[in-house]
């Protein structure tokens, strides 16, 4: 059901004066900078962790790729090698 139709005079529900409104906006505002401002904060310590995650990753990936080629490397010194066909 849709409510019955107001009069004009009734439209504006809280007749807030100017100055009151704007005090409310400056408030608003300034607690939005505020709670911006504490998010990033609390968001150093998530993107902090992040990249040392990331970091070892990258170098766990880095280092068995060093030592596959490090053991390709001997296998085929090995396989060269005169020593090691007696």
């Amino acid at each position: 059901m849709l409510p019955a139709p107001r009069s004009p005079q009734s439209s504006r529900l809280w007749k807030v004066p100017p100055l009151a409104a704007s005090l409310v906006l400056l408030c608003a505002a300034v607690g939005s900078i505020v709670l911006a401002g504490v998010a990033a904060v609390a968001l150093i310590p998530v993107v902090f962790s992040l990249a040392v995650v990331l970091g070892w990753l990258v170098a766990l990936v880095l280092g068995g790729w060093a030592a596959i080629e490090g053991l390709a490397a001997l296998e085929r010194w090995f396989e060269n090698d005169q020593r090691f066909h007696r």
